[in-house]
This record gives structure tokens, C-alpha cells and sequence, in this order.
């Protein structure tokens, strides 16, 4: 019984560490982290009232750190963004630099039958640059922000299907427009390696006028900035502690931002 209660919590551990997100926790003692690159090409942007418009081909280029470790049974520090970021427009400019830096800490609320409860907090440092390209290539929103969510999620009694579902309320200074944030996921151990998972994530700003604020935002970091992204990804494990993930995305419901296929390659490692 207790070899089997082993089996599940690995299974857990695994599925919550690569999702980046969720109830579960890290585990006192565990690390969990990750180095992801992210590519999008589009000539479509999504302008702040909703409508899409061909635009010469945006690039956008991202390479980030991705961190958690157990302090102990119910608190995770979390490093949820270390970035650079570089993007381009087609004869036109290009800009590149570190990303806005995103820390904070998850803590455990409990746990009710096979539920499992807890919230996050988020910092968001303003250590990009809004203004370059002329402020439509930003690699930062220039703004302290911040996060508070709220997760529950379940796994199967064998520890193979999981799913978890996340809401909470995003905090943008400089007159950046609050907003309702939400993710959710959707895990199957298709084998003892390989991992399929369904991703949904999203925000939605809480006034419909713009704020003070400028709206020029093509990469999606400006006011106003509204999205659902879904899609597919795969989790393969190479080895005991290393592995990676695949996954693709497309946003519906977009507001101020470009638009297209983003694909998002992970290599991973845990101990």
C-alpha cells in the first residue's frame, strides 16, 4: 500500500512540477525547474477593439527560466519568469533585451478528500524596457504588477489522469488596467515517459475603456491586452530527472496583441 501511495505522489510530483502551475506543491527539498524557448511568426495583429488585421511578419523570440523549490510541505518559492526577449517587424525595426522579472510564493491550503487546494502570489519588477522599437517592440511593460490565484485540482486514484483549473485577479500599476486571470489543464500518462496534456490560459481586463495608459502593444504587454490561448503539449522523460516538453498555442477572444501559432520548446530538470 505504501509502495503504491509512493507511485502516486511521484506521478503527481512530475505531472505538477512540468505544468508550471497548479495545487500541487513542490515538495519540501525538490527543485523543479526549466529553460523554454518560444518562437511566433504572424502577420496578424488583434487590435484593441477585437478586430484581426494583416500586419507585415512579426517575429517574436523568447527565451526564459522557469523555477520552483520546496521550503518546506506547503510553501514553494517560485521563479516564474527569468526572460529576453527579441522581436521584429518586416522591414520596419527590431528590439531585443531581458524580460520583466516574475517571482513569488505558493502556499498550500489544504486538502479535502481528493482535492487539493492552494494560492500563489506573484511579483512582477519592471526590468524590461517598454520603449523599445519606438514602444511596439517592448520587452517589458514599463509598470509593477503582480498576481493572486486561487488553484484546486484531483488526479485519478492511479495517479495517471489529472486536471487542475486556476482564477485569480492581476494587479497592473501605471494606470495598466486590472485584470481577471485564469488557466486550467488537463494531464493523461500515456505511458510511464510520455505525457499528453491540454492547456487553457487567459486574461481579461476588468474595464472595457482604456485607461491613461498607452495601448501601443503589439508583443501583448501594454494596456488592454485581452486573450484565451489554447492548445496541445507533449512531456517526454529522457531520464530520471531530465526531459522535454513541446506544446503549441492559438488565441481567440484577442485583444491588442499579435496573434498566430506560438510554439514553446522545454528542456527540463528536477531533483
Amino acid at each position: 500500500m505504501r509502495a503504491a501511495q509512493g507511485i502516486i505522489a511521484l506521478a503527481l510530483f512530475s505531472a505538477a512540477g512540468r505544468a508550471e502551475a497548479g495545487p500541487w506543491p513542490t515538495g519540501k527539498g525538490r527543485f523543479y525547474g526549466n529553460l523554454a524557448y518560444e518562437f511566433l511568426s504572424t502577420t496578424e495583429l488583434a487590435t484593441p477593439d477585437g478586430v484581426t488585421q494583416e500586419i507585415p511578419e512579426y517575429l517574436l523570440h523568447q527565451v526564459g527560466l522557469y523555477g520552483t523549490y520546496g521550503i518546506n510541505d506547503r510553501i514553494t518559492a517560485v521563479l516564474d519568469r527569468l526572460g529576453f526577449r527579441s522581436s521584429s517587424i518586416e522591414e520596419f525595426e527590431s528590439a531585443s533585451g531581458i524580460e520583466d522579472l516574475r517571482a513569488g510564493i505558493q502556499l498550500q491550503l489544504g486538502q479535502r478528500g481528493p482535492w487539493i487546494f492552494a494560492t500563489r502570489g506573484i511579483v512582477q519588477a519592471p526590468t524590461g524596457d517598454e520603449t523599445k522599437g519606438l514602444g511596439i517592440l517592448p520587452t517589458g511593460s514599463g509598470a509593477w504588477e503582480g498576481d493572486f490565484r486561487f488553484s484546486a485540482g484531483r488526479s485519478s486514484s492511479g495517479g495517471r489522469v489529472y486536471g487542475y483549473g486556476e482564477g485569480g485577479y492581476q494587479i497592473r500599476g501605471e494606470s495598466l488596467r486590472d485584470g481577471f486571470i485564469y488557466e486550467g489543464q488537463l494531464g493523461f500518462w500515456a505511458s510511464s515517459r510520455v505525457l499528453l496534456i491540454f492547456n487553457i490560459r487567459g486574461v481579461q481586463p476588468f474595464e472595457s475603456e482604456p485607461g491613461d495608459a498607452s495601448l501601443a502593444s503589439i508583443a501583448g504587454l501594454g494596456d488592454g491586452v485581452t486573450y484565451t490561448a489554447l492548445g496541445p503539449s507533449a512531456i517526454v522523460e529522457l531520464g530520471e530527472s531530465w526531459g522535454v516538453q513541446v506544446e503549441v498555442e492559438d488565441a481567440f477572444n484577442a485583444k491588442n496583441l499579435a496573434t498566430g501559432l506560438k510554439l514553446r520548446v522545454k528542456v527540463f530538470w528536477q531533483r
